[in-house]
């Protein structure tokens, strides 16, 4: 029977050329995921105030659709400067809006807290203000809440 002798030097360079295949599979298939993870969609602080405002819409048979964008509730009229006024409601959302089953608006809810007293923050949420008056969607500002706070916010309806 005849023994089969390795080469050290081979040996080693098999070993070598697969851990180096290996750490570029790693690195490729790294390269290819992306650097998000899931997270809450409502903050504790939005979703104890949401807790009180469902119970008080789905009594009056609204209902409540949070973190929604102000390009899906409102629409450029300007098409000469379509892009310019677009790009100033494009990345910014509201916390709820409050609609009835057939998804009419009826109010939209910021829920402000002390992030809110800024001058940056202000002049945003004027921003925000006059382009709801506009589009003619009422937009409510609550800052403190309590259940009678939130029954206020319906008492029209």
């Amino acid at each position: 029977m005849k023994q089969v002798r390795l080469d050290l030097g081979l040996c080693l360079s098999v070993v070598l050329l697969l851990a180096a295949v290996i750490i570029f599979l790693i690195w490729y298939f790294e390269k290819k995921s992306y650097p998000y993870r899931a997270r809450p969609l409502l903050t504790k602080r939005e979703y104890k105030f949401y807790v009180l405002l469902r119970e008080e819409a789905y009594k009056k048979g609204f209902l409540i659709c949070p973190k929604i964008g102000l390009k899906d509730l409102m629409e450029v009229t300007d098409k000469k400067h379509y892009m310019k006024y677009f790009a100033k409601i494009s990345q910014k959302h509201v916390d709820f809006v409050i609609c009835d089953e057939d998804f009419q608006v009826y109010f939209a809810l910021e829920l402000d807290d002390s992030s809110h007293d800024t001058e940056k923050a202000k002049e945003k949420d004027l921003f925000k203000d006059r382009a709801f008056k506009a589009a003619g969607i009422p937009l409510k500002r609550i800052r403190d809440y309590d259940e009678a706070a939130v029954r206020k916010l319906f008492k029209e309806y």
